[in-house]
């Protein structure tokens, strides 16, 4: 007795005033366990046998059984691959991926380290108060005044203003590029499609639409079954030219212009490369959405059926390889791209002055 509490004093005295008992509940985990597997009346049996309380919201347990996946009943581990009983869910140790991070491939500006000065950090409030422009106007004020790159990441997107803002700084040759969280994405698809525009064709119908639009999904959970769903991506700001951020609790949506309570914070200075850094991560772990998969078919077919000759040959490869090579890494500032949209214009023409004078045989005899 008297040793025990020789060592529970020295503990005392080694403790830092700044120690936080871990949070982590075995429990927890258990609990969240029998959810997936048993469904929400296996989980408060199991919070009631431990005598245990509640701790997940309504929203969180329907968001879990809505979202989880099962493996197949006939699933059998391998030995190298059996999960681990004294381990916790997969939560506390993400898998890492061999799949190739995607590239900035419309560019990305390099400011040096450390040369941007000061950080500087205005407060924007909605509704508004002192200040000259809402959150959404210094929004669409700062899309207009980009000269090399606009960087999204957004949890929920259906403001139509915003979106056309973007569709038009990309025309004028920005980079523009949208990560949204996975699970909302499909509000934000519908919204462009409901002004008429299909993202996943910009780039077959528009080819200097500099626009890219990706997905991102919070961490994978997985349970000692192999079950997991996946949490969402909450973060919401817009870096402009590497060297301003809007970060806050607005989304881009009507209800965050009209009636919902939000502020933001406007930095410049040294605490953007932070945001800089924050992205490029985000961006190296996005996805491109299932929805624009069967588009990647079409994009072929259509620079085909123009560069191509009016089929699908071993000479449309030829001329898809040599634009996607001159467009992706020769012309990546806005004057270069101003020169290739020149010449897209012109191959369209030609192609259908061909197309009306019936030249179709004799222009492919002589390419």
């Amino acid at each position: 007795m008297e040793t025990s509490s020789l060592l529970s004093s020295l503990h005392d005295e080694c403790r830092s005033d700044n120690y936080i008992e871990p949070h982590y509940k075995e429990w927890y985990r258990v609990a969240i366990d029998a959810l997936i597997e048993g469904g929400l009346e296996a989980y408060k049996e199991f919070l009631s046998k431990e005598r245990c309380s509640e701790f997940l919201a309504d929203e969180e347990i329907d968001y879990i059984l809505n979202n989880v996946h099962k493996l197949p009943q006939n699933t059998v581990y391998s030995s190298n691959h059996a999960i681990d009983d004294t381990s916790s869910s997969g939560t506390y140790w993400p898998i890492e991926s061999d799949v190739e991070a995607p590239n900035l491939d419309l560019g990305w500006p390099y400011l040096m380290p450390g040369i941007s000065g000061g950080t500087n950090i205005d407060l924007l409030f909605h509704p508004p108060r002192a200040q000259p422009y809402t959150i959404k106007e210094t929004i669409r004020k700062m899309i207009r005044d980009a000269r090399k790159v606009i960087a999204i990441v957004m949890d929920m997107f259906t403001d139509v203003d915003i979106f056309r803002e973007i569709v038009e700084a990309s025309a004028r040759g920005i980079a523009v590029y949208l990560l949204l969280d996975e699970s909302n994405f499909s509000h934000f698809l519908k919204m462009t499609e409901k002004q008429g525009c299909q993202v996943q064709r910009l780039r077959v119908d528009f080819l200097w639409m500099d626009l890219r639009v990706r997905t991102v999904r919070g961490q994978d959970y997985y349970s000692k079954t192999g079950a997991k769903f996946h949490g969402k991506m909450e973060q919401k700001f817009i870096l402009v030219d590497c060297k301003k951020v809007i970060y806050g609790s607005y989304s881009f949506m009507w209800s965050f212009e009209k009636t919902n309570l939000s502020m933001v914070q406007v930095i410049t200075g040294q605490l953007v490369e932070s945001f800089d850094e924050e992205f490029r991560t985000l961006y190296a772990r996005s996805s491109v959405p299932s929805s624009f998969a069967p588009e990647l078919v079409r994009v072929n077919t259509y620079l085909g059926f123009f560069l191509g000759l009016g089929h699908w040959n071993e000479c449309t490869y030829f001329y898809i390889i040599i634009l996607e090579l001159l467009y992706l890494n020769l012309y990546r500032n806005s004057e270069s791209r101003r020169c290739l949209k020149g010449v897209v214009y012109s191959v369209y023409i030609v192609r259908l002055i061909l197309y009306i004078f019936f030249v179709e045989k004799a222009c492919t005899s002589i390419l």
